[in-house]
């Protein structure tokens, strides 16, 4: 499936708010040629399309599609990267012996778009291709982690074709559990009802730290 035929099947989001709702609410627009060029790499045209369109987005009431965008203090898509980066690297290292993955913006890195409300990360392999269209999704599990298991699992399809598996059947996670089937609906994050579109920053992107005391990823306070 193509991101225009994601979008038709996926409709316009709900609002984020109930008094809202008879008003669709509108995309953050976003400098994709800032964006890529803070991050240094092109983006995948589906992911591009869908975020244009609509994003941010919950989709299924529990995957929620990450754009670049900024609320407040709750949520800075720069932030959200690194944080996103350096909590799963630090996590996995739990399930020894599996080493954890590079990262963004280490050379063929994961590149993180997504998580979901139990807890899952959602990337891109982007060393897989010079092509980003063709950059399979990898999903974190950090309760396989922390139970020992293998917490990473490659899906092998783009992200135009993993949301529409995870509406119809639904996609393994780590530890033979199963994300999906969802239902097709979607709507705005209510944290980020007022999002804004996001500068990136100066300098380029951290490289995702190594552990140090009292980390945390930093992500659960800025769910709806």
């Amino acid at each position: 499936m193509n991101a225009s035929a994601l979008i038709a099947r996926l409709g316009p989001p709900r609002p984020a708010e109930p008094r809202d709702r008879h008003a669709a609410p509108e995309p953050v627009p976003v400098d994709w040629d800032a964006v890529e060029g803070w991050l240094g790499l092109g983006l995948p045209a589906d992911y591009r399309e869908l975020a244009s369109a609509h994003g941010p987005l919950d989709i299924g009431g529990l995957l929620r599609l990450h754009v670049p965008c900024v609320q407040g203090e709750r949520f800075d898509y720069g932030d959200w990267l690194w944080e996103t980066h350096r909590w799963c690297r630090i996590s996995s290292r739990q399930a020894t012996p599996y080493e954890p993955p590079p990262f963004h913006p280490e050379p063929g890195g994961l590149l993180a778009w997504g998580e979901t409300r139990e807890g899952h990360f959602l990337f891109w392999d982007t060393g897989t291709s010079d092509d980003p269209g063709r950059w399979p999704v990898v999903v974190y599990d950090g309760k396989a982690a922390r139970g020992g298991s293998a917490p990473w699992r490659n899906w092998g399809m783009p992200l135009a074709e993993a949301v529409p598996a995870l509406l119809r059947t639904g996609l393994p996670l780590p530890g033979g559990r199963m994300l999906g089937p969802l239902p097709p609906t979607v709507c705005r994050p209510a944290v980020l009802a007022g999002a804004r579109p996001w500068t990136p920053p100066e300098p380029a992107p951290r490289a995702a730290a190594g552990p140090a005391a009292g980390c945390s990823p930093g992500t659960a306070d800025r769910r709806g």
